[in-house]
């Protein structure tokens, strides 16, 4: 998704790629400066998600308990996205009954609305814990090359979490990966070192040792996309209304489509595409 940062942005690009470029060969760093590159991350990339405008055609595995899922997908800027399902749970699906069903979606106001209610859901949960991020934790300097910075992270003992999600979110400790560039999330993953107990363990709580991590890639200059993610979290409630406790997905061979893609257009492109995956890839995928 295309962007071009805002002035405000770009001046704390500027001030984090200073501080790359004084201190990124010695290693050291004040607080201060960690604490800006990971406020200029974050601000880039929700400034990223409100402007950018990019779609693409791709392939995803997602596996969760009970279900195996292969699709190809076409995204559209306003529209929502094609999920044209070939292969559940061990078994590929009829050419006629992957048309039906993408047909089905087309021409279903009611299921592209859930669609649009589950995007704009997650959309709100993201931009919400990409705000906790710089004053939930406590950073440091874990390592670094000429492409990228590892920082580590843990929770900050003087945060106070609004609600219930945050709360999960700020007893988690990890890493998160910086481009140095483009000031780019490239990886975030944690750990939750602590039961997180809700209303004394009455209305819920999650398990110490439960882990996620989120891995993106630069497709474009400046477009980034979510490539990776890895949820296993035990518990007695969701983390997320729409993203499973038990759940890993994989987004492949990303291809850029026009911006201007109606639904319809993106449900022909989406069944023009080869079959995917073939018998040798799906049976390696076990």
């Amino acid at each position: 998704m295309r962007h071009t940062p805002p002035v405000s942005a770009f001046l704390l690009a500027v001030l984090t790629l200073t501080t790359f470029q004084a201190q990124g060969s010695s290693g050291h760093y004040t607080q201060k400066q960690i604490e800006n590159m990971v406020s200029t991350a974050v601000h880039i990339q929700i400034k990223a998600m409100e402007n950018d405008h990019s779609v693409f055609l791709h392939h995803d595995h997602d596996v969760q308990p009970g279900k195996n899922k292969y699709a190809i997908v076409v995204q559209t800027v306003s529209h929502g996205s094609i999920h044209r399902i070939t292969r559940l749970n061990g078994k590929a699906i009829p050419l006629s009954r992957q048309k039906s069903q993408v047909a089905h979606f087309v021409h279903s106001p009611k299921l592209q609305q859930k669609q649009h209610q589950n995007d704009q859901h997650d959309a709100k949960q993201v931009k919400q814990l990409l705000r906790m991020i710089p004053k939930a934790f406590l950073w440091s300097v874990q390592k670094q090359s000429q492409k990228d910075i590892t920082l580590a992270y843990k929770p900050n003992p003087n945060f106070n979490p609004p609600n219930k999600e945050d709360r999960v979110f700020a007893a988690m400790a990890g890493q998160m990966v910086l481009d140095r560039k483009d000031h780019r999330i490239v990886s975030f993953q944690g750990k939750i070192i602590h039961n997180v107990n809700f209303f004394f363990g009455l209305l819920g709580r999650m398990d110490k040792g439960g882990t996620f991590s989120v891995h993106r890639r630069q497709l474009q200059p400046h477009v980034w996309e979510t490539v990776a993610t890895h949820t296993h979290i035990q518990g007695h409630i969701l983390l997320f209304k729409t993203i499973n406790q038990n759940e890993n997905e994989h987004d492949t061979a990303f291809k850029s489509v026009p911006a201007n893609l109606t639904l319809q257009q993106a449900a022909k492109l989406a069944m023009k595409q080869p079959d995917w995956p073939n018998s040798s890839t799906a049976k390696s995928s076990h």
